[in-house]
């Protein structure tokens, strides 16, 4: 990151090559077939190029919970994030390709704006622990000006839920995360409604879609798997709003799903009942290892859960 660093924030992009090649040009294979004959078969990826504001709340959010556990950063690391904040400070509120890659065009994603808040929000926990000198007022003031946007733009009243996108009718799986980041306690009557909203239209055979790909313009065709991350998501959240025999009845499924080495793929098909998509999927076992956690509730689970939650 330093490295990257060394010219300006904005020639960070959020993925690189093995060695680190910052070109990942994208081109069809139009020769293969694929696997099971799934064309296209794609070389590079051109998610290289996009603008995923999340990505900086992601960030921040792991060197918080490196800090909280480890103590091993220095204050010149914190020099390097406050560089990444001073840029997502200019671009938080534009549009971005969000946490799915879209290529349906840029759009304000809720889910990207909630951890743009959690950029600052760390930010500001970290500068006030480790006594690191900052514009820590700034930050708050931002991290509560994002809160404000994203309570009064992405809360659909007809759907009696947070969704997709600014003024978007559609639900995505990744606003599970909501409490779980700290933005809004599971006791908060729209993180419930929320979550009651994605089961009733995102869990076919009682796991978890993206969101609707019959509705939702993201560039791809129609028709996927169920997203085993966003099933350990729903875990968590069901834990959060109270529900935890549901939510453990789900994750004791969820495990029923792994291979005989334990491991899980992205997706999973509930009409054929088999691992789909990228195989192993560090995302599913990653969100597996965040459920436990969760549901295990000790003292010494992860470290978003000895937060206190400020915004009601």
């Amino acid at each position: 990151m330093l490295r990257a660093l060394a010219g300006s924030p904005e020639q960070v992009q959020i993925m690189y090559g093995l060695k680190g090649e910052r070109q990942l040009v994208e081109w069809e294979v139009d020769w293969l077939p694929g696997y099971e004959n799934s064309r296209p078969v794609r070389v590079g990826n051109a998610a290289a190029m996009q603008v995923q504001v999340d990505i900086y709340g992601e960030v921040l959010d792991c060197f918080y919970h490196a800090q909280h556990s480890l103590s091993r950063h220095s204050e010149r690391d914190f020099r390097v994030l406050v560089l990444l904040l001073e840029h997502l400070e200019t671009i938080w509120q534009e549009p971005d390709e969000g946490i799915w890659e879209t290529r349906g065009g840029a759009q304000h994603f809720t889910y990207s704006k909630i951890m743009a808040w959690v950029a600052f929000d760390r930010a500001v926990l970290l500068a006030r622990h480790l006594n690191y000198a900052g514009p820590i007022e700034k930050w708050e003031a931002l991290r509560d000006a994002i809160h404000d946007q994203i309570c009064a733009r992405a809360f659909n009243e007809k759907k009696n839920s947070f969704v997709q996108a600014y003024d978007s009718e559609e639900l995505d799986a990744s606003l599970l995360l909501m409490p779980l980041v700290g933005f809004l306690p599971g006791t908060d009557p729209r993180v419930k409604s929320t979550v009651e909203a994605i089961e009733r239209e995102l869990m076919p055979d009682g796991l978890v879609l993206r969101y609707d790909t019959s509705k939702v313009q993201d560039g791809l065709p129609p028709g996927e798997g169920v997203f085993l991350a966003c099933s350990f998501w729903m875990v968590s959240s069901l834990k959060a709003i109270g529900r935890l025999d549901e939510a453990r009845a789900l994750f004791e499924r969820l495990l029923t799903l792994c291979n005989d080495l334990g491991l899980l793929s992205e997706e999973y098909d509930v009409n054929r009942k088999r691992l789909v998509g990228n195989f192993p999927q560090a995302f599913s076992h990653i969100a597996l290892v965040n459920a436990a956690f969760d549901l295990e509730d000790s003292p010494d689970a992860r470290s978003r859960s000895h937060r206190k939650n400020r915004h009601t």
